[in-house]
């Protein structure tokens, strides 16, 4: 008995030890990352055109408008504007299903490959690339094979490479299509190490810029300070992941020990997000007298969304797989 219990000491201590070691570098990589952002001087980007209307189709979330659509924790969403139809983020597909949730989903909703003429990524993260097996090679994949995508535009944050593409590196703002830009890469530390997040910017006539975000590790108060950097047209409207996982997140490990989207919120294990920063954020968008949101349920918790959708009546838009958002 006494030699069980000296076991789990010596386990807690080295356990212990390793989250303090791994905290001291995720402060560190915290420090550097913020000071990055903070130094850089991101263009301008004006006379960049604009769309006459956007409607936006989930095809993965963590939340479906009818019991037939597949569901996951990754996120992927159909863009369509005026000019450019858009393929944001591939999902997660963790179960390597063929087809894949995203490609039942697509059949589902219409959605074909053909009809795709541009491709983006928010961040290099599995749970948007279409698993981790493409992530870890730096790659992407709408299932369990690279298809040909013919002949499309494809934005990544970082190098990344596709059979038979060239994707284009967006690390800097710029201009994908008319009215269509990318806020180029803003870093941020996790408890898993870097990731660079860009969001997609859209300029509607009449209204202003439609941001849709994947995940926004860098925080939202950074993705809007450099959207204001970068556009002089005012933010309209936002959809997409704001990573608010509290009191708890969607993805577990460790056979649910383990909260990884928790873990991995605010400034790593040991300094979460709380509901302060909750209603920080929702008072910044109030002040930036935002007219449309939509949160979506992969990496933000019920409880969020419920409040999401109570402070903002009429301007909130549930973000689910199938149900459509028209601006």
């Amino acid at each position: 008995m006494k030699k069980i219990i000296l076991f789990f000491v010596f386990v807690a201590i080295l356990i212990s030890g390793l989250l303090f070691w791994k905290n001291n570098t995720l402060q560190k990589g915290i420090a550097k990352a913020n000071a990055e952002f903070e130094n850089y001087i991101p263009p301008k980007i004006a006379n960049w055109g604009a769309v006459e209307s956007v409607s936006i189709i989930p095809l993965i979330d963590w939340h479906a408008e009818m019991p037939d659509y597949k569901t996951e924790a990754g996120v992927s969403y159909f863009i369509k504007t005026d000019n450019s139809n858009i393929l944001f983020d591939l999902g997660y597909n963790e179960q390597q299903q063929d087809p894949s949730p995203l490609q039942q989903n697509m059949t589902r909703l219409g959605v074909t490959l053909d009809s795709i003429d541009m491709i983006v990524i928010s961040h290099n993260h599995f749970d948007h690339v279409g698993g981790k097996k493409w992530m870890n090679a730096n790659t992407f994949c709408l299932g369990n094979v690279q298809t040909d995508l013919g002949i499309k535009k494809i934005f990544t944050p970082i190098d990344m490479t596709y059979p038979g593409q060239k994707p284009i590196t967006t690390q800097t703002p710029q201009r994908l299509a008319a009215g269509i830009a990318t806020t180029g890469t803003i870093p941020a530390e996790l408890i898993i190490g870097k990731i660079d997040e860009q969001a997609l910017a859209i300029n509607i006539k009449g209204k202003g810029i439609l941001l849709v975000v994947g995940c926004s590790h860098p925080s939202l108060p950074k993705i809007i300070k450099r959207t204001q950097d970068v556009f002089s047209e005012p933010i309209f409207a936002i959809v997409g992941g704001l990573h608010f996982p509290i009191p708890e997140g969607r993805l577990k490990m460790l056979g649910g020990l383990v909260d990884a989207q928790r873990i991995g919120s605010g400034n790593g294990p040991f300094d979460q997000l709380t509901e302060s920063d909750v209603l920080s954020n929702i008072k910044l968008l109030k002040e930036l007298n935002i007219k449309l949101i939509g949160v979506g349920g992969h990496d933000t918790s019920d409880e969020v969304i419920r409040q999401f959708a109570n402070e903002f009546g009429n301007a909130y838009r549930y973000v689910k797989v199938g149900r459509r958002i028209d601006i």
